[in-house]
């Protein structure tokens, strides 16, 4: 088995996976900080997608960012 598959982005795109889904986590157990996580996930997903050279993907994660910043900013 070829282990590169692991680390070829150098760990990130796991770091981006792994703070999404804690992110999410977070906001459905209603803690407004789990926006902020997203945005951070979303940031570093950002990088591997430019790295791996998925422009659909790189959209999407910059979508991502505004939409849990709006997320972030309109809780109440």
């Amino acid at each position: 088995m070829n282990l590169e598959i692991f680390t070829m982005y150098y760990g990130l795109d796991w770091v981006a996976a792994t703070l999404m889904l804690v992110g999410l986590w977070m906001v459905a157990n209603k803690k407004r900080s789990g926006f902020m996580v997203t945005v951070v996930a979303s940031i570093v997903g950002a990088v591997v997608s430019a790295m791996a050279l998925q422009y659909g993907f790189l959209l999407s994660n910059i979508a991502m960012v505004f939409v849990a910043l709006r997320g972030y900013i309109l809780w109440k």
